[in-house]
């Protein structure tokens, strides 16, 4: 907006985003997801790369989730028009050629609840389709497109009346699409991403599908693509702080000694290469089976489903965690601006809120499981694991990892006969169980790799300190003495003595 509230219709954005646009689509940040070049392994490359892009970035990563997301979804919808039109842009190498896009899903009235969306969608004299409506958070507002939903005239209430929408930000002549920018949104953390808040008045829109309702179901692949790539962001944002650390570590002289040289300031950064490193393998275990599904490479859609929210949810809070101890391994200088530490940790906090809180994406996991206590897909992974390790250390962290889900699976089947209520007062803790064990018997299978190819014992040291930190979060306490009355009435805490463990 302008000094005397004008709009402008313009966001200027730095001049890092500006060459981080040009080297994404050199490097093929998006492209390589799609070009097959590697086959079944073409999403690992892909996303290897954007690992070690984010953290230099400014969070460039933000617009190429949402631009991979919406080619994955318009190639799965079928519209051929939209196909030839777009996808070509978003998978480009050529910067002049490529195209960015956005996700306006969020409004005032529901955040992730999405069927609570105001904005319509009505056809004009012509036949096109106009939306009208405000969406209150939109990411990446300077992309050339956006999906977005809205709910046709005459369609039924909640998510199943809403349709997905495809959106040119500008017309040919370079005027807003009847787009009127209100303002850019002033965040705790990424704050070079420009996220605005838009009103549509009378936008020219296309249907991605030939459905003009159940929008909320065309969605589903943007969201696996993007929820992946919060996860590979945080990671690569663990891995910048402990590199920080350890780094400073080496630097900083106290009380006579590097910190480097001090035992328990050396065990602190032990644990946070322990985080780091299960979190990597299990964001790299899911992207590795959802490059193979995509190609038809034996994957199994099933466990796609599972992982996605899982690993989400599970990395999401582990970086928030890692980004807090790594300013506490600075002391003060932690704590001050120009030192560049806080934006760590700002930047880390959207982690667990974006394309799902860690609560909402519990409770994804319960409906990808059916509501059924079934974790044969995640035990069988761990199983598989547990195989490869022979060295006796690693193989008792694989057994801590199965005596995770063990503990997890039985505290869900005795949560269900209680009902609904207890199942959902612990699915936070449920979901982050499987989660930390299944990257726990990730990394120790690389860890007895390790050894057997390099002799290298570090990996092992990460895998033996992670199962030590542990991977329950609670769920292996029976909730069979809880008042169920009391659960209903927000008072967990009071009925459940393991609470306490319930971050990751």
């Amino acid at each position: 907006m302008g000094r005397l509230g004008q709009s402008r219709g313009h966001v200027e954005v730095t001049p890092l985003w500006q060459r981080g646009e040009r080297i994404a689509a050199e490097m093929g940040l998006v492209a390589t997801g799609y070009e097959g070049e590697f086959g079944g392994l073409s999403r690992a490359v892909q996303f290897a790369l954007a690992y070690l892009f984010h953290a230099s970035s400014d969070v460039y990563t933000c617009p190429l989730a949402m631009t991979d997301g919406a080619a994955r979804t318009l190639l799965d919808a079928g519209n051929q028009g939209l196909v030839d039109r777009a996808v070509g842009h978003l998978t480009s190498r050529d910067p002049a050629q490529f195209w960015t896009s956005g996700q306006w899903m969020t409004e005032s009235t529901g955040g992730s609840d999405v069927g609570l969306s105001e904005t319509v969608a009505a056809r004009d004299a012509d036949g096109r389709w106009r939306l009208s409506g405000r969406k209150w958070f939109t990411s990446a507002v300077t992309s050339q497109m956006a999906l977005t939903l809205a709910r046709p005239e005459g369609s039924g209430p909640g998510g199943r009346g809403l349709a997905l929408f495809y959106v040119e930000m500008r017309d040919g002549e370079g005027r807003l699409n009847h787009i009127d920018v209100l303002r850019l949104k002033d965040k705790l953390g990424t704050r070079k991403v420009p996220t605005a808040e838009l009103v549509l008045d009378g936008t020219v829109a296309e249907l991605v599908t030939e459905e003009a309702a159940n929008g909320t179901r065309h969605i589903a692949p943007m969201l696996a693509v993007t929820r992946t790539w919060n996860s590979v962001c945080a990671v690569a944002t663990m891995r910048r702080g402990v590199a920080l650390a350890r780094d400073y570590a080496r630097r900083r002289v106290a009380f006579g000694r590097p910190l480097v040289e001090q035992p328990l300031h050396v065990d602190t950064l032990a644990g946070l290469q322990a985080e780091l490193e299960a979190a990597f393998h299990l964001t790299f275990f899911l992207i590795e089976q959802l490059g193979r599904l995509e190609v038809g490479d034996d994957g199994d859609a099933g466990l796609v489903r599972l992982l996605t929210p899982v690993v989400k949810l599970t990395t999401g809070r582990m970086g928030v965690a890692a980004a807090s101890e790594v300013l506490e391994a600075f002391g003060g200088a932690g704590y001050v601006e120009d030192t560049g530490l806080p934006l760590l940790l700002r930047d880390s906090q959207v982690l667990p809120i974006w394309e799902g809180t860690t609560n909402v994406l519990s409770l994804d996991l319960l409906r990808a499981m059916g509501h059924g206590a079934d974790l044969k897909a995640p035990t069988a992974v761990v199983e598989r694991c547990a195989a490869a390790c022979r060295e006796p250390g690693l193989a008792n962290a694989a057994r801590t990892a199965r005596a995770g889900l063990d503990g997890a699976a039985r505290w869900l089947t005795t949560a269900m006969s209680q009902g609904e209520v207890a199942v959902e007062a612990g699915a936070r803790r449920f979901a982050l169980t499987v989660g930390r064990s299944l990257a726990l018997a990730l990394l120790a299978e690389h860890a007895q790799w390790a050894l057997d190819t390099h002799g290298d014992a570090r990996p092992r040291a990460a895998a033996l300190r992670f199962a030590a930190d542990g991977v329950d979060q609670g769920t292996a306490i029976s909730v069979a003495d809880a008042d169920s009355r009391m659960l209903a009435d927000d008072q967990v805490a009071a009925g459940r003595p393991d609470t306490a463990g319930e971050t990751a």
